[in-house]
C-alpha cells in the first residue's frame, strides 16, 4: 500500500512538472513574439496560453498588452477588465485597459478603469497618479498619440524605479559592481509583470 502511494504521488509529481514546464515555454515564446513586436501573433500565443492554465495572470496581462499594441483597444479591454478582480493582476490589468481606452478615445472607459489604480512603485505611481487625476476632471488628453506618451512616461518611470532597486541592492552589497552607470538616463521598461 506504502508503495502503491508512493509511486501515485510521483506520477502526479511528474505530470505536473510536465503541464508547468509546457506552459512555461509557451509562455516564453509568446514573449519571445511581443519582444519582435509581432503583437497579433504574441496575443494569439498568451491566448493559448491563458487557455491551457487559467490562473496564468501574467499570460492575461500580456495578452491585453499585445492587443493594445496591435492597435485593438477594445479587445485589449475585454482581456484586462475581467482581471482587475484578481489582486496580483488588478495593479497591471487597469494601468494598460485605462491606456487602451485613452487610445480608444473612451474617457469613460479609461476612469472606469484607472478607478483605484495603485502600485508600491513610487516613480511610477508620481507620473501616472497625474494622469489619472487630469483623467478624472476630464483635462487629459485622448488619442492612441496621447495614449502611447502616457506608456512611455510609465516605462520610464518603471526604468527609474528599477534602477534605484539596483542601486539599493548594491548599497547592501556594494562589491558585486551591478548598478548601471547613474549618469546615463535609464532604459524605459514597459510596466508589464
Amino acid at each position: 500500500m506504502n508503495r502503491l502511494h508512493k509511486a501515485s504521488v510521483l506520477v502526479a509529481l511528474v505530470v505536473a512538472v510536465a503541464i508547468t514546464s509546457g506552459c512555461s515555454g509557451k509562455s516564453m515564446q509568446a514573449s519571445s513574439l511581443l519582444e519582435q513586436g509581432r503583437y497579433a501573433e504574441a496575443a494569439t500565443a498568451y491566448a493559448a496560453v491563458t487557455a491551457e492554465n487559467p490562473s496564468d495572470w501574467r499570460s492575461g496581462v500580456r495578452q491585453g498588452y499585445a492587443l493594445y499594441r496591435k492597435g485593438d483597444y477594445a479587445a485589449a479591454r475585454a482581456v484586462l477588465m475581467p482581471l482587475t478582480e484578481d489582486w496580483r493582476a488588478d495593479e497591471y490589468a487597469r494601468f494598460w485597459a485605462g491606456i487602451a481606452a485613452i487610445a480608444a478615445r473612451d474617457g469613460d472607459a479609461a476612469r472606469a478603469a484607472w478607478t483605484g489604480w495603485t502600485t508600491d512603485r513610487m516613480e511610477v505611481l508620481r507620473v501616472v497618479r497625474q494622469r489619472v487625476n487630469l483623467l478624472q476632471a476630464d483635462e487629459l488628453a485622448l488619442g492612441p498619440q496621447s495614449a502611447e506618451l502616457y506608456a512611455r512616461e510609465a516605462a520610464q518611470a518603471n526604468a527609474l524605479e528599477e534602477m534605484k532597486r539596483d542601486r539599493d541592492r548594491f548599497r547592501s552589497g556594494m562589491d558585486r559592481g551591478d548598478v548601471p552607470d547613474p549618469a546615463l538616463p535609464p532604459s524605459p521598461i514597459e510596466y508589464l509583470p
